[in-house]
């Protein structure tokens, strides 16, 4: 008899587990979370044909810019506004989880602390600061907090937007031209990771020309070309492009993506993605009524220009990754299926 009540109790239990199994199944979705972005005030993650949104942050008082995925796809870095409504100016920078758990602040300073950018070892954040007077470029160690200056030590030359090669080696970021008069443009560099060797990754732009401006510089996977984003000023016409400038040869320039959208628009971050196959940028089209910032993805080998299915939001500062992750449908956004289906026009 008790062997009997052994074997029914064993096989209950094994029947109860299989159910519990069999529901969290079906109560969960594996979700290709590739790119992480900004929606409004909060952080955001989907797939790489925008579906299966997930917040990952909730401000009423902050706002979160700037994300950059961990290299193993686990953590984000962003930079918050401490106070949205911009009484208080100061912005830290923290990391999260990518299911949204367990935000950190990693600086404490009334100052601008932004645009963090991981090492390839995931030990290190750069990151951009004005805690020496301007804008320069730091160094913090995620274990002992230690911040280290990179850039501005011996110049007054102001630098932001660090990017961490792959082989960690190297950090591209940019850097203000010094003029005597009128507005500092913006240039490319790159410089060694103890920030040794500073050196342009093209000629710096004519100072008797137009002010010109470069954004947004990214590493290529591979190491050997650097994405980033130009600005001329002509008085009221202006001439934007995106570049990719390999380390040794001629910069190319993506013309379709003007040939596409025009030259109208303001840009809100870039990132290679696909393995550097694809480019994802966030632009809005000044040319439309009532704009938001939409993000876009072009590939280089069909030259497929593709905005991504949005919301009638801001949409920021995209960042993508190469691991899969793991989503919880909790807290998804409900999206409207006809959104969903309509293919995403340029336009």
């Amino acid at each position: 008899m008790n062997r009997l009540k052994t074997n029914v109790l064993s096989q209950t239990t094994r029947f109860f587990f299989a159910c519990c199994l069999l529901l969290f199944a079906g109560a969960t979705v594996s979700v290709d979370a590739k790119i992480v972005f900004c929606v409004d005030d909060d952080l955001y993650v989907m797939n790489d044909d925008g579906t299966h949104r997930r917040r990952l942050t909730k401000n009423t008082q902050a706002k979160d810019r700037h994300p950059r995925w961990s290299p193993d796809g686990t953590q984000v870095a962003f930079t918050r506004f401490m106070d949205k409504d911009r009484i208080q100016t100061s912005s830290e920078v923290f990391i999260i989880n990518a299911d949204g758990t367990d935000p950190q602040r990693l600086t404490h300073n009334n100052v601008n602390d932004s645009d963090p950018s991981w090492s390839p070892d995931a030990q290190h954040l750069a990151f951009t600061s004005t805690r020496g007077g301007k804008w320069d470029v730091f160094v913090i160690e995620l274990t002992s907090r230690t911040v280290t200056q990179l850039t501005g030590i011996e110049d007054e030359v102001g630098s932001v937007a660090p990017d961490w090669s792959p082989d960690g080696t190297q950090i591209v970021f940019e850097r203000f031209i010094r003029i005597k008069n009128g507005i500092n443009p913006k240039t490319i560099y790159v410089m060694s990771a103890d920030g040794q060797h500073p050196r342009p990754v093209l000629p710096d732009p004519p100072v008797n020309g137009p002010p010109t401006f470069r954004f947004f510089p990214r590493w290529s996977a591979d190491g050997q070309r650097i994405l980033s984003y130009e600005v001329k000023w002509f008085g009221e016409q202006d001439k934007r492009s995106f570049f990719v400038q390999p380390l040794s040869g001629r910069r190319r320039d993506i013309a379709d993506i003007n040939d596409r959208l025009g030259n109208n628009w303001l840009i809100s971050g870039a990132s290679w993605m696909d393995n550097d196959r694809a480019i994802l940028f966030s632009i809005r089209r000044s040319d439309k009524p009532a704009p938001n910032y939409d993000i876009y993805r072009y590939t280089f080998g069909t030259r497929g220009l593709r905005r991504l299915p949005s919301m009638d939001s801001d949409e920021r500062n995209p960042d993508w990754t190469e691991g899969a992750l793991s989503v919880s449908p909790y807290g998804k956004l409900t999206t409207l299926w006809g959104e969903i289906k309509q293919p995403a026009h340029a336009d």
